[in-house]
């Protein structure tokens, strides 16, 4: 048996450095590359990512900036320092900051006025992104979520001006310790559409890992109290071995509430209740789940920065940053290239 895992092991890892390779040449990961990341996390407990990290900021440093000012106030590099290191130590952070009321206002008039993708539910077979599409109607959700296509956020002003804001981009860096690279905008209704948690929806505990290292932030656009569907999160388990190996064998799935609270015990299992324009900035290759919505609704936006693209394949179609809203948009997207890359070009 122990044999047969070295071989296992040493194939991964093989895979792996190929796989890196390939994409520094094409932009596009191979899929046995990503398994063998997947497998190489779930064998070393977080090791090996770890390692691609410092490599990847070797050759991607951090910028500096003289100044850092944006959503989240007027940051000196000391209170961004501070704040990601509270997330290396507890796997999250809830800002004092808060959006504006009127921002979250106006995304919910967007929301509530733009055709969005019903997801599939569990029981169906049409993949992660069905073909099913409808403006939400609050009066009657026709799924439990409703996704917006990224498309559209990343040319929607609001959206736009958040994701070029310095304050937002500094602690991704801080936290990456690299340069980051914007690889994920989304915007989704969750609705009390279904009485009991659905894995497609992400209402069961599980880690991610599409990505080598990252760090996610989490808007609540809409007030989020128990009944909402709020955001739960194993406080450590985004830590190198956080997760333990009797989870991690178990490959890349979802786990049960119950083992999740005998493992960890329940003072750890955070539930994140909180008013609309609350802003979270998470790590979620620890434990994690949306409480499935039991009254009203959830909108919630959410930015993913990493260190690098190199991971999964997005279920999204392909998009594209096509018009600039502010004339510091387009020259803070012009300036970092690299933050942008998967949204621009042709």
């Amino acid at each position: 048996m122990m044999a047969k895992k070295m071989i296992l092991s040493a194939r991964a890892f093989w895979r792996l450095l190929v796989g890196l390779w390939q994409f520094s040449r094409r932009r596009a990961t191979p899929g046995p590359a990503y398994q063998s990341l997947i497998y190489l996390f779930c064998l070393t407990g977080g090791w090996s990512n770890d390692l691609l990290a410092r490599a990847i900021a070797l050759k991607h440093p951090s910028y500096r900036w003289k100044e850092i000012d944006g959503i989240l106030g007027k940051l000196s590099p000391q209170a961004v320092t501070d704040i990601a290191n509270g997330i290396k130590e507890k796997g999250f952070h809830v800002f004092e900051q808060k959006l504006p009321s009127e921002l979250c206002d106006r995304l919910q008039t967007f929301a509530l006025s733009h055709e969005a993708v019903i997801r599939p539910m569990d029981q169906e077979t049409s993949g992660i992104f069905g073909d099913r599409k409808a403006v939400y109607d609050p009066d009657s959700p026709k799924g439990i979520v409703y996704q917006f296509e990224q498309d559209a956020l990343v040319n929607e002003a609001n959206i736009q001006a958040l994701i070029t804001d310095r304050s937002l981009v500094s602690v991704a860096q801080a936290y990456i310790g690299s340069q980051p690279v914007l690889d994920e905008v989304n915007l989704w209704w969750s609705t009390a559409y279904g009485s009991k948690p659905d894995a497609n929806a992400a209402q069961m505990y599980h880690f991610d890992m599409d990505r080598i290292r990252w760090l996610k932030f989490f808007f609540y656009i809409t007030d989020v109290g128990p009944n909402n569907g709020p955001h739960c999160f194993v406080a450590g388990s985004h830590k190198t071995k956080g997760i333990p190996s009797s989870f991690l064998d178990r490959g890349y799935v979802r786990i049960p509430d119950e083992e999740v609270c005998a493992m960890y015990g329940r003072e750890r299992l955070i539930e994140l209740t909180a008013p609309h324009g609350t802003i979270i900035a998470e790590d979620t290759r620890g434990l994690h789940k949306g409480w499935p919505v039991l009254r009203g609704h959830r909108l919630m936006l959410e930015f993913e920065f990493s260190n690098s693209l190199f991971g999964a394949t997005s279920p999204h179609r392909k998009s594209r940053i096509r018009n600039f809203h502010t004339d510091r948009a387009e020259r803070f997207v012009r300036s970092h290239p690299r933050i942008y890359e998967h949204w621009m070009g042709n």
